[in-house]
């Protein structure tokens, strides 16, 4: 305490003190540019410390997507990764790679399923020539009149579909396609007597008639539509000269009444109807352009049966029998020539 009781001001009690400057605040921190400072550890890598400097500190090296995890002093060289399986496969896991491991095999569009274990091939579906029935195509099949003596092949696109036919045989009906196709008749084993390209609708049911001609073969179509408004109890029937150029037909009943008359060469008489039951039908030269005839409209049972022994008909060419059934319908074909010793009538079912 300052004696006398003097007072003094705090100015002048510091009076012989030092003044701060900027050395002197210098002087009161230690230089830091020798000081180590503590390097930042990378992002993912190993904490680090004073004196111990990045370039000896092993950093942990980041597994890849969907691979084992790592850790430090464990490089990724000898860590094994888990395989992705195949869209599909069988899931894999650690130590099992994908040679060892089946994968199910995938059906093909429109094919079987399939189950581990089980291989193809599969049985192949069998395939037809043709495509099945829809209403972009026809039905049609090949009677064979020919009387040539030679074995015939029909060919349609390449494809053969009635093979060895001989006189009388024909095929079964096949679907053919809308449009344009190429018909072949050919000996079997021999050359082609007949190609066109011919036309075929969908939905149309044809037969379609091999004759001869003096250079070959020919086809005639014949149209197996029609007659499908069949009262009950009845049949329909009718009759195509596919025999010889110039050739003209009656067809008549045991009584001599006509059913069908004047049919000429090629020609197809329209449907009639008959009772269902058994007929025999005579076919003579036709007389019918020498006198004026009536044909039967129906045929009936009851109209072509009698006692009558002098109704027998003269100089037939040849007979036939047909037994009709109820809503079925007929084309009973003369077929062949009387110099071949192949003449006869064919009766189809259309």
């Amino acid at each position: 305490m300052p004696e006398n009781n003097e007072i003094r001001t705090p100015r002048e009690g510091a009076g012989t003190a030092p003044e701060e400057t900027n050395a002197g605040a210098a002087a009161a921190w230690p230089d830091i540019s020798g000081v180590p400072t503590t390097p930042v550890a990378p992002p993912g890598g190993e904490p680090v410390w004073p004196d111990n400097d990045l370039a000896g500190v092993p950093t942990t090296p980041v597994a890849p997507p969907g691979g084992e995890p790592v850790w430090p002093d464990n490089d990724l060289a000898g860590v094994p990764t888990t395989p992705v399986a195949p869209p599909g496969g069988e899931p894999v896991w650690p130590d099992n790679d994908l040679a060892g491991v089946p994968t199910t095999p995938v059906a093909p569009p429109g094919g079987e399923p399939v189950w581990p274990g089980n291989t193809f091939p599969w049985p192949v579906p069998p395939v037809f020539p043709f495509p099945p029935s829809s209403p972009y195509s026809s039905q049609v099949r090949f009677l064979n009149a020919s009387t040539n003596g030679q074995d015939l092949d029909v060919w349609i696109d390449g494809r053969n579909i009635f093979s060895g036919s001989t006189f009388a045989t024909v095929s079964s009906y096949i679907q053919v396609s809308d449009g344009f196709h190429t018909v072949t008749v050919r000996r079997t084993n021999g050359p082609a007597l007949y190609r066109r390209t011919l036309s075929f609708i969908s939905g149309e049911k044809v037969t379609m008639v091999l004759l001869d001609t003096p250079g070959g073969i020919t086809l005639s179509r014949v149209s197996d539509m029609g007659c499908t408004n069949i009262p009950a109890g009845y049949g329909c029937l009718r009759v195509a000269n596919m025999s010889y150029s110039g050739s003209n037909y009656d067809v008549r009943t045991f009584n001599n009444q006509i059913v069908f008359g004047g049919v000429g060469f090629k020609e197809v008489t329209t449907f009639k109807q008959t009772a269902a039951g058994n007929y025999t039908f005579f076919v003579t030269a036709s007389q019918a352009s020498l006198t004026g005839f009536a044909e039967l409209p129906v045929i009936l049972l009851t109209a072509i049966t009698g006692g009558c022994s002098a109704c027998m008909v003269n100089d037939p060419i040849m007979s036939f029998g047909i037994s009709v059934r109820p809503g079925r319908v007929y084309t009973s074909y003369i077929i062949g020539n009387p110099w071949s010793n192949l003449y006869r009538v064919y009766t189809l079912e259309s």
